[in-house]
């Protein structure tokens, strides 16, 4: 009994990396995805932060509290811009619902990227778009220049119905980091309010590929009337349009 739950805390931990139908992929599917690793897994970074919440339970004050947060990223400019999902690092989005409780807008600190030689930048957010998902991360002005590995955003693959695409995440710190690679097939497009690419599949903050190693956007929560519907990807037109400069 010890053995299988161990093996299924294993599988559960693992899960966001496991393609849903296990299968042979072809020849020139599996040659594709290993160029997109060894082309792209460097832009895939971490984004490593805490986050302070003002907690008022029962109209009185509570102490405030702080979360570690870790969150799959990518880097869009030479000079370090990132992108992520602004969920994957907002407490708010695992506390409890509750009448009586009233919590705040977190305050970010001790921001950094973790490159993928496990390098730390220290960092700081530059812009949320909470409406879209999306959190913007730069290195500090101190940080000395450097020259990141990063995704195009100016010449994106354009999405195809049932379409094959590549979706490229990181596993987490205990699972080394490693690159992970999956492929995904486009399964709807939605034109209006803007444009959106439904997947079979997504790793939240990480960029989707064509077969040719082109960019086709990166994968964020849904947000309608304020309220997480689930995961779409948001084109690279769109990030790149939203970007600071």
């Amino acid at each position: 009994m010890i053995q299988n739950r161990i093996l299924l805390a294993a599988l559960v931990a693992t899960a966001p990396f496991l393609p849903t139908a296990l299968r042979a992929l072809p020849a020139a599917e599996a040659e594709a995805g290993r160029s997109i690793v060894k082309q792209h897994a460097d832009s895939v970074v971490e984004v490593e932060l805490v986050a302070k919440l003002e907690i008022t339970l029962n109209d009185k004050v509570q102490p405030a509290r702080e979360f570690k947060r870790a969150a799959n990223a990518t880097v869009i400019t030479k000079s370090g811009l990132t992108v992520l999902s602004l969920r994957s690092i907002d407490p708010r989005n695992s506390a409890p619902h509750m009448p009586n409780l009233k919590i705040g807008e977190p305050e970010y600190k001790e921001v950094k990227l973790r490159l993928a030689d496990n390098t730390e930048i220290p960092a700081k957010l530059v812009l949320m778009d909470e409406d879209l998902d999306l959190a913007f991360v730069a290195p500090e002005p101190a940080v000395p220049e450097r020259t990141f590995a990063h995704v195009d955003l100016e010449h994106p693959a354009n999405a195809e119905l049932l379409g094959t695409y590549y979706d490229l995440a990181r596993a987490g710190k205990h699972l080394q980091r490693t690159p992970a690679i999956r492929v995904v097939n486009s399964i709807g497009l939605v034109d209006k309010p803007r444009q959106l690419v439904l997947l079979s599949e997504y790793s939240a903050g990480c960029p989707v590929f064509d077969a040719k190693g082109k960019l086709l956007g990166i994968s964020v929560r849904h947000v309608a009337e304020g309220r997480d519907t689930g995961m779409i990807l948001l084109p690279a037109a769109s990030i790149a349009e939203i970007a600071p400069r």
